[in-house]
């Protein structure tokens, strides 16, 4: 990969995080690649500190909307935005909905201790997790009866991919090897922990991939890693999280010998999948879709802002990204799924809610008469975090801006079209097409 330049810092920033103010991304260009990927590749499972606007007062157990709100905070102010986009990887991943609140924050804060580590050391919390457990039934799958929902989902979803090496037989076996949580500590009638009982496992012999073993729940699990078909998928799966390139053979066979020889850490695949030349390709024309709470989260960030209303919960919903409660166990359809028309319409919602917050809102007769339609667009990309425009894009503001300009014919018609000439293209730079791909 040649260079390295603001288009490339950008890009990555995005790519592996949230975006960037116009600092942070002149900072990352200045810094260099190595530099900057060190710089994301820093997160070592403790929570980073956050940094910038604090929030509106949240309390995300008690009030309706305020858990998606408080991660939303995260996202905007974290100072490793790599390990926050590594957890909503792993939310996807291992999707789960419907469980009490302090549990699915619990699994969150889990996901960010894991967010670039063994995946074996995640998949093993992710097991005896009380969301995961009360979502797919492991809790409570007992000897006399045993519920095959968790061991389909570990190999179909989690490890393995649909019908992937393994038979209906295997998924039979593996459910009665994983047979004896039980819940475990509650605190204020909130499950905290589960258990393993012995007295409700299944000691019998197992059949699971071809192997023969009394296998208990961490044998299933070692089966699923250790299995041939695990390293493609998981490999497939973080490559296209952060490239919509294809995957070639050659990259893909480097990756998954990384991966293993790395005893199954997640960290340096995404080390090689950030410097690889295919994730900086068509720097003046991208096109991967920002996920919702991705656009979101980097339009707040770019403008300096913090999450100062509550109307984001309903705004992501309605952009077809609600935290905390993916669709299914198989979590959300990615890339250009996410742009419904009703999804799209909600996307320029999102901008209007934003052009309402103080320093992105213009109040009237503050535009100033004199500026020209290039001085017009320097100052709304100014009051939006300088996001990348295309040259059509350009054009097609700067032509705006003529227009009102020769709308406003009489004196007192001046200072309503600058207003609404900074209006505009501030809305437009936020929710036109080029603000929807990085």
């Amino acid at each position: 990969m040649g260079g390295w330049s603001e288009a490339h810092a950008r890009r990555v920033l995005w790519r592996a995080g949230f975006g960037g103010t116009p600092h942070e991304i002149r900072r990352a260009a200045h810094a260099g690649r190595g530099a900057t990927l060190a710089r994301l590749l820093a997160p070592d499972g403790r929570r980073a500190p956050l940094r910038g606007p604090a929030p509106m007062a949240l309390d995300p157990v008690n009030e309706y909307g305020h858990d998606v709100l408080w991660w939303l905070d995260r996202m905007v102010r974290t100072t490793q935005p790599l390990q926050e986009k590594m957890v909503l990887f792993w939310h996807d991943h291992f999707a789960t909905r419907d469980q009490d609140t302090p549990l699915m924050l619990a699994q969150n804060a889990m996901f960010r201790r894991h967010a670039l580590g063994a995946f074996g050391a995640l998949l093993r919390d992710v097991m005896q997790d009380p969301a995961m457990g009360g979502f797919l039934d492991l809790i409570g799958s007992y000897k006399d009866e045993p519920n095959e929902n968790f061991a389909r989902e570990l190999m179909e979803l989690f490890t393995l991919g649909e019908g992937n090496g393994y038979t209906e037989r295997d998924v039979r076996e593996a459910a009665r090897a994983l047979t004896g949580y039980v819940p475990g500590r509650e605190v204020g009638g909130v499950l905290k922990s589960v258990r393993f009982d012995p007295e409700r496992h299944d000691p019998g012999v197992k059949r699971i991939f071809g192997h023969r073993g009394r296998f208990g729940p961490q044998d299933v699990l070692r089966l699923c890693v250790a299995h041939h078909a695990h390293p493609e998928f998981l490999v497939r799966k973080l490559w296209a999280y952060f490239v919509d390139a294809p995957l070639d053979a050659r990259t893909r066979l480097r990756l998954q010998r990384l991966y293993v020889r790395s005893d199954h850490k997640v960290k340096p695949v995404v080390a090689e999948i950030l410097d690889h030349p295919k994730l900086y390709v068509k720097l003046d024309a991208p096109t991967m879709v920002k996920a919702p709470v991705v656009a979101v989260a980097g339009m707040l960030r770019a403008g300096g802002a913090g999450v100062r209303v509550d109307d984001w919960t309903w705004v992501l919903s309605g952009m077809g990204q609600q935290l905390f409660s993916p669709p299914s166990v198989a979590g959300w359809d990615w890339g250009p799924a996410w742009m419904s028309s009703n999804a799209m319409r909600m996307r320029f919602t999102a901008a209007n809610v934003l052009l309402g917050q103080p320093g992105f809102k213009v109040e009237d007769k503050s535009t100033p008469l004199e500026l020209t339609p290039k001085q017009h667009l320097d100052r709304a990309l100014a009051a939006v975090g300088r996001p990348w425009v295309s040259p059509r894009t350009r054009g097609a503001l700067l032509a705006l801006a003529h227009g009102y300009q020769a709308m406003a014919g009489k004196e007192w018609q001046k200072q309503t079209a600058a207003d609404m000439t900074q209006r505009a293209m501030r809305h437009l730079l936020l929710s036109a097409p080029d603000a929807q791909v990085h």
